[in-house]
């Protein structure tokens, strides 16, 4: 939507207010999405009903992390009523997200290993049992998640957000920032363990709150302020995957005199080119391989500082969208608004 044309932009401008609703239900939700996402894929795991633990880990989120706003008198175009705040929906509140998730799974598989849920006889429709079921792990959840925030007056995201807040340096726009998440993914990588499952899950909400900063600046007519985001990594450093493996699939490909080495390059190029390099790093393999590790790990660490200087020195646009690999679409966020 924001492409960098001013006949475009100055066609756009009357449309900007409709355009950027749906904004707030994408990256401005973030938070609520994975709570359920997170809460269901967990909850399937343990075997626990999805729907039910993933409803009350919501509960909980919301009552630990919101706190609903009354008007009372018109103001701002806003009618009186109870508004909620979309902050912590957002990146922000992506910490006490999964902590919600986790405590909610965790109670209620500790309720059903205990067997201490209400069953109902077996006429009873499926979905009234689980409902029943989960109504005891339910209370416990919702009691706790109140008593931290009314009786207590904790604010489990701005604890959560300190705990975290050494590791947020690497969330800021540095040169640090840029290669030393690359330094320590490829490293992890080379002992079989997947980088990125281990080294940015804990900077996710940093590099999200970003890019909440850089769609809220473009919204509202500025120019994007960070450059620190996933998409730095994604697009700009991860060329093939993790080490930057595409021009190592080429050359096996087209150059390798090894009929192994030139199949598996043959093999790998086509996904390498969405950044799919599983198959080639446990198929060379680059794991435990002294002769792949040095250009493994400092191939991507070099292009994260030259992608670094290039955004610096504004030679490059910083991130702005979340593009996936399968649909190119744009999100953005407005924070501080309501719904």
């Amino acid at each position: 939507m924001n492409l960098p044309i001013d006949s475009w932009k100055a066609f756009i401008q009357p449309y900007a207010a409709m355009l950027s609703v749906p904004m707030y239900y994408s990256i401005s939700l973030m938070a609520v999405y994975c709570v359920f996402s997170i809460t269901s894929n967990l909850s399937k795991f343990y075997d626990l009903d999805p729907i039910s633990t993933s409803v009350l880990a919501e509960m909980s989120f919301f009552i630990l992390t919101i706190t609903p706003n009354v008007l009372e008198h018109k103001a701002g175009g806003l009618l009186p009523g109870t508004y909620l705040p979309l902050a912590n929906m957002g990146a922000q509140g992506l910490f006490t997200a999964i902590l919600c998730s986790i405590f909610s799974v965790e109670v209620v598989r500790f309720f059903y290993k205990k067997n201490m849920i209400i069953k109902m006889p077996d006429g009873v429709p499926s979905s009234v049992g689980k409902s029943f079921s989960a109504l005891l792990p339910g209370v416990l959840i919702i009691v706790v998640s109140f008593v931290l925030k009314e009786i207590f007056k904790l604010d489990i995201n701005s604890i959560l957000t300190w705990i975290f807040s050494p590791i947020g340096y690497f969330g800021h726009d540095t040169f640090l920032s840029a290669i030393v998440p690359v330094f320590l993914i490829t490293i992890i990588w080379l002992f079989g363990v997947h980088g990125m499952v281990i080294a940015t899950p804990i900077l996710y909400p940093y590099w999200y709150a970003n890019l909440n900063a850089n769609t809220t600046a473009i919204a509202h007519g500025n120019a994007p302020v960070h450059f620190m985001t996933e998409q730095f990594f994604q697009w700009f450093v991860w060329v093939g995957g993790a080490g930057a493996t595409l021009s190592l699939a080429i050359l096996l490909a087209f150059c390798s005199k090894s009929k192994f080495s030139k199949t598996m390059g043959a093999v790998t190029l086509i996904p390498a080119i969405f950044n799919i390099n599983e198959p080639l790093i446990f198929g060379i393999p680059i794991i435990m391989n002294p002769y792949f590790a040095a250009p493994f790990v400092l191939a991507p660490t070099a292009m994260a500082g030259v992608t670094y200087v290039a955004m610096k020195l504004h030679l490059v646009a910083f991130p702005t969208a979340v593009a996936p690999w399968d649909v190119a679409r744009t999100n953005r966020c407005l924070d501080g608004n309501w719904i």
